[in-house]
């Protein structure tokens, strides 16, 4: 038969599109309607998504044959995608859906067919909002750390597909414990990291050179640990903390992390100083969390008074508070601002960040102690720093622990950890802030194989938006964290 219909081309070519147009393409006119939306992993209902997100491919949970997704925009299929019980979306086609339906809403429906019949789920809204996202993200791939410690990487995350490479491995580098993570104003030519265990040391990338600093001074608490690159590029602040972990015998608690002393300084990269202020070396108060804000005329940062640990960790509280800094001098000014009290909010308070243009202050709410990760009851909350009154962002927390978070360059989204999914591991989720100030429903990490976000078991820890991919080759950091190390000369400020 088939080498008869070749003997005609032109008799074939119309059997082929009559099958295209009548066998090959379903109607779904006919399909069984349920008044139900359909139970999809992830929850990619009726969320708000950046111009140029990859797609966001997803599995229909309940039982089925077969699926199939259509994305319709002003009364017209615009994408389709079909699969066993998942879809897997065409990048190509996906972009230019995005491009055609950007500022407005789409439609999506989702069919299903089980014992031979076709069913139509209540269609849900996704809003394509016109503000891009930042390329990439930064994170820390870890397992929790009472387990499996010295697996760990560094690793870089391209937001318009799924490319994923590593920044840094550990198994490059005699499985050290590498943390903290920062980046000059979102440029990946300008990073920082922390190297513990045995090549001890802070990797500093600026100006195109890779070194190994020692940020532990006479008379400093300990080496530097929550980062944060002042605007200027200049100073990176840090605190030193001592940090321990208990386990719980409580159920429903496995662990507690938590400082026995904390302090502030600042480096200073041109002059390789590391600028000690007698006001926050202080062993009754333990400051951490430093933040500055966009204009780098003040540094943000949490402070308790010492307590008797652990025995006394239900009773420490952080506040948060603020202090001018000199750029020109490397010096903080004398006044001290309170921001949040911990004995008017009754909570401890985590993780400030300040959004992009200066006026919202991010920040993580637990009910005591300064590692959230950990509290269920931690939940992500934001200060108009205009008005000093709060913004609802209340769309954003769940019934788990969310924590750590970031600002994109253009302060329309945040990516922050949540352990909503399983309560065990910590995943990225993204927001959109928009410019009436409305916080939007979260969406997941979108990836290739939907799946993988269970069979990954892994946590992204410090979650943080670059512009661009860190191109600095892996062996390259490694071969600096093992040799030379830069120490630092130490000035200590008196200002009373």
């Amino acid at each position: 038969m088939l080498k008869k219909l070749l003997l005609y081309p032109s008799v074939t070519l119309i059997l082929l599109i009559t099958c295209s147009i009548c066998g090959c393409e379903r109607n779904f006119d006919t399909a069984q309607s349920i008044e139900k939306h359909p139970d999809i992993f992830p929850d990619y209902r009726d969320v708000a998504i950046p111009v140029n997100i990859a797609p966001l491919n997803f599995v229909l949970q309940d039982s089925c044959q077969r699926v199939e997704v259509h994305f319709i925009h002003n009364d017209r299929i615009l994408l389709k995608s079909k699969g066993r019980n998942r879809i897997d979306i065409s990048l190509r086609a996906w972009r230019g859906m995005l491009q055609t339906a950007a500022s407005s809403d789409l439609k999506v429906l989702v069919y299903a067919k089980n014992a031979g019949q076709w069913k139509a789920y209540k269609p849900f809204g996704i809003h394509v909002a016109p503000d891009s996202i930042d390329s990439y993200i930064a994170y820390r791939l870890i397992d929790p750390g009472y387990e499996i410690w010295d697996r760990m990487g560094i690793y870089q995350r391209n937001l318009s597909n799924f490319d994923e490479s590593p920044i840094i491995i550990n198994r490059l580098n005699e499985k050290n414990c590498m943390n903290c993570h920062s980046f000059h104003n979102y440029n990946p030519d300008r990073m920082m990291f922390h190297s513990r265990q045995t090549s001890v040391g802070t990797f500093l990338y600026a100006d195109g050179v890779p070194q190994r600093v020692n940020t532990r001074t006479e008379s400093a608490l300990s080496t530097g640990t929550y980062p944060i690159w002042h605007p200027s590029g200049d100073y990176i602040a840090f605190s030193a903390n001592v940090t321990q972990q208990t386990f719980h015998a409580l159920p429903g608690k496995k662990i507690e992390v938590y400082d026995m002393e904390s302090d502030l300084m600042i480096l200073d990269i041109k002059n390789n100083t590391m600028l000690l202020d007698k006001r926050f070396t202080t062993k009754n108060e333990w400051e951490t969390y430093p933040a500055w804000s966009p204009d780098g005329k003040w540094l943000y940062y949490c402070c308790a008074d010492e307590k008797n640990m652990p025995f006394e960790s239900e009773q420490l509280m952080y506040g948060l508070y603020r202090v001018g800094f000199n750029a020109a001098t490397g010096r903080f000014e004398a006044q001290i601002d309170t921001i949040l009290n911990p004995e008017l909010t009754g909570k401890s308070i985590s993780f400030p960040r300040i959004s992009p243009d200066g006026r919202f202050l991010m920040y993580t709410s637990s009910d005591y102690a300064t590692f959230p990760i950990w509290h269920t009851e931690a939940d992500l909350e934001m200060l108009d720093l205009n008005s000093n009154m709060p913004v609802d962002i209340q769309a954003i927390n769940s019934d788990d622990a969310e924590s750590y978070h970031s600002w994109s360059s253009n302060g329309r989204w945040i990516v922050f950890s949540s352990r909503r999914i399983d309560g065990l591991y910590t995943r990225a989720f993204f927001a959109y802030f928009d410019a009436s100030g409305k916080m939007h429903k979260p969406f997941l990490l979108p990836q290739k194989n939907p799946i993988e976000n269970y069979r990954r078991l892994k946590s992204y820890n410090i979650p943080e938006f670059i512009k661009g991919k860190v191109t600095l080759n892996p062996y390259e950091i490694s071969r600096v964290l093992n040799g030379e190390i830069i120490n630092l000369n130490e000035i200590i400020v008196q200002n009373d």
